[in-house]
């Protein structure tokens, strides 16, 4: 009997203990999860800051905007930097001015006034301000339809910069841009579709290559605008697909009243099972290399990618640098039952639903080439 309760005591005396030790262990679980997750916030917090520190210093997805900056004489490059945070060319004048001293970019500035830019990096503002106090700047138009190999050919000849430093950054820089980020890694022409035709102020030889298309990347972002991304998710399109058909009026429209009109045939061809192949010469003459001329039986023979008499749908990539009018009429085509058009000579088009009645149209525009041209020989 004794030696029972005994026992029993024993155990009695262990179980407090074993609920100790539990406790214990508890308590250290938790520890150990709290400094986990306060290394991890912190982590995440150091990460942002990195990544919005980046993206000031190398300007990957900035605003590009003009911005004018007075320098008085006398001034050092380092003592601008509260100023250009105030006028936000930097976000982060004391990262501008850590920058200076760690790449011994700090010096003199003339004084005058300097055109700066929020989408220029550190190193392109802090050399535009060790420029001389009249910069070289020049002017460079890009008309809607530019494919890239004509932008690239009007930037050396207006001397932006070298054709082998615009390869180099149009097939080999990873530009960060939400709307790139599905075509990464970059590859040949990747970029064509996505530099914005307008007019734009470079620094002659004096901006980095990057630069000069991040510019042009940072306008068609903005450019896409709200209107545009609704009218694609409403017609079940991506953005690529938008760029591609956008791309694809702009090299084929004229007029500016049949944006939507041509539009509204291509998306009735994309959603037909009668008519699967677009047929639009535009496309063809991208794949051949070309952006202009007549068609031959055997052009219209080739196989590529982009030959749309062969090939269903739409071709891979768009085939030119469409405008804001394209990409809206991309999304918000017109509505009607035309499949077929085709060019008269002051550059509007004949619509037709049927396969006869575009025969006729052929005719027609036949007959009026054949007029204008004897009229204008």
């Amino acid at each position: 009997m004794n030696q029972n309760n005994m026992q029993y005591d024993d155990y009695d005396d262990y179980e407090p203990l074993q609920q100790n030790n539990q406790k214990k262990e508890n308590k250290g679980c938790v520890s150990t999860l709290v400094y986990l997750i306060t290394i991890l916030l912190i982590s995440i917090v150091l990460s942002l800051i990195a990544i919005f520190v980046a993206n000031d210093v190398f300007a990957f997805v900035k605003d590009d905007k003009d911005i004018i900056l007075e320098v008085p004489e006398n001034t050092k490059l380092s003592k601008l930097s509260g100023e250009l945070d105030k006028k936000d060319v930097v976000n982060y004048g004391l990262v501008f001015k850590i920058f200076l001293l760690v790449t011994d970019k700090d010096g003199d500035v003339l004084a005058g006034s300097y055109q700066l830019s929020p989408s220029m990096d550190y190193a392109q503002i802090a050399r535009s301000l060790r420029n001389t106090a009249t910069q070289d700047t020049v002017t460079v138009t890009i008309p809607e339809g530019y494919t890239i190999a004509q932008i690239k050919e009007t930037f050396v000849e207006k001397g932006v910069c070298s054709a082998e430093a615009l390869d180099e950054a149009l097939n080999n820089y990873p530009f960060k841009h939400e709307f790139l980020q599905d075509k990464l890694p970059p590859s040949q022409n990747w970029l064509e579709g996505y530099l914005f035709p307008d007019t734009y102020t470079f620094y002659k030889n004096g901006d980095a290559v990057k630069d000069v298309i991040n510019k042009m990347l940072n306008n068609f972002d903005n450019r896409f605008d709200e209107n545009i991304i609704s009218g694609a998710e409403e017609l079940g399109i991506s953005i690529e697909e938008a760029v591609i058909i956008a791309s694809l009026i702009e090299r084929e429209a004229k007029v500016p009243e049949e944006f939507a009109m041509i539009s509204g045939v291509i998306h009735n061809r994309l959603n037909s099972s009668k008519f699967p192949y677009l047929e639009i010469d535009a496309s063809l003459l991208y794949g051949l290399g070309r952006t202009s001329g007549e068609l031959t039986k055997a052009d219209l023979q080739t196989d590529t990618p982009y030959n749309t008499y062969l090939h269903k749908g739409l071709p891979p990539t768009p085939i030119c640098n469409p405008g804001y009018n394209a990409l809206y009429a991309a999304t918000h085509p017109d509505e009607h039952d035309y499949y077929f058009y085709v060019a008269m000579p002051d550059g509007s088009h004949l619509f037709a639903s049927t396969n006869s009645k575009h025969e006729q149209n052929k005719e027609k525009a036949e007959k009026a080439f054949a007029e204008a041209k004897n009229s204008n020989s």
